[in-house]
């Protein structure tokens, strides 16, 4: 993590015209990005701290743009620095998903469906052509990190016959992927993502945040996000009826949907495994080892199932898990 230089935020914020605050730390993420709350006597604020050495704001800026121009609840941006990095943002508060649901999950299916809601209607939406393509080849280099990392977290060998298996059996699986349905793909669309706005209805009650790296891909991509969260166990019963909620409210045809879900929840799952060992032996937050077997359970129940989608990776993955 690199630290806030508070004397270039300080100056970023007096000059626009914003004095007599406080600056209170509230979160980091899993990149070099962090979050603080400006405190005035009349209103409140979040500061983005994303290290133009490391970090990019331009993508976060535009997608917020785009979602906004939708009237999707992404945060209003008030002021930018871009040489300096810093994004002066509307606050949402505190009511993530994950705080809400941490000691009762009675709401848990509403806020999700609400979730899901916003995911249906966003797939309705034109779509931004500046955003990427989620393609094959990015799809294969997200897996690529479960090689580079979760084997070495692992100490486990990969030789070189089985990394071609590997790569070829995954473009196979990237073949089958629907490529006529492509929509904007959020693509941390999870609990901690996730704000709840208690004065906005349906679908708007729900805060957008961490989408700085949309691309243009599966419908079911952000979906497996939701459902399938590295960071908190949802009610079995509720991931069933939400899945068949969102199929029958967007009309999507169930076997490639179903095709679709089941090969993006495999890659994503893998890839997360990687991300995970990589942000334990790189950067030193040791406290994502303790999000991994989640994960390795998303990825175990899915290549044990009698899908015949994965009779031949499965044998692979199994040898180094």
């Amino acid at each position: 993590m690199i630290e806030l230089n508070y004397k270039l935020a300080e100056n970023f914020l007096n000059n626009n015209k914003i004095f007599n605050y406080e600056i209170i730390k509230i979160a980091g993420d899993a990149s070099f990005r962090s979050y603080y709350r400006i405190n005035t006597d009349k209103n409140s604020y979040i500061l983005m701290f994303a290290p133009p050495s490391h970090e990019d704001i331009k993508p976060f800026i535009k997608i917020d743009q785009y979602l906004l121009n939708n009237n999707f609840s992404a945060p209003i941006i008030y002021f930018i620095d871009e040489k300096n990095g810093f994004i002066l943002l509307e606050d949402f508060g505190d009511k993530t998903y994950s705080k809400i649901l941490k000691n009762d999950n009675s709401s848990e299916f509403n806020l999700y469906k609400n979730a899901c809601d916003l995911l249906i209607a966003m797939h309705q939406k034109p779509i931004n052509t500046e955003i990427p393509l989620y393609n094959n080849a990015t799809l294969f280099r997200e897996v690529l990190l479960f090689i580079d990392w979760y084997l070495l977290l692992k100490n486990k060998i990969i030789s070189k016959q089985q990394k071609l298996d590997y790569k070829h059996l995954w473009f196979d699986l990237f073949d089958k992927l629907d490529k006529k349905n492509n929509v904007v793909v959020l693509r941390d669309f999870h609990a901690d993502n996730l704000m709840f706005l208690n004065n906005r209805l349906n679908y708007q009650s729900v805060g957008l945040l961490d989408f700085q790296d949309a691309l243009i891909g599966s419908p079911a991509y952000d979906l497996v996000s939701l459902l399938e969260d590295a960071r908190r166990d949802i009610n079995e019963k509720n991931r069933h009826d939400l899945y068949n909620y969102f199929l029958n409210q967007s009309g999507y045809e169930k076997k490639q949907f179903d095709i679709d879900y089941q090969i993006l929840s495999l890659q994503r799952n893998i890839k997360i495994l990687g991300i995970f060992a990589r942000l334990s032996i790189r950067d030193k937050k040791n406290y994502y080892l303790e999000l991994i077997p989640r994960v390795l359970n998303f990825v175990i129940t899915r290549i044990d199932s009698d899908n015949k989608l994965f009779l031949e990776i499965k044998k692979l993955l199994k040898n180094l898990l």
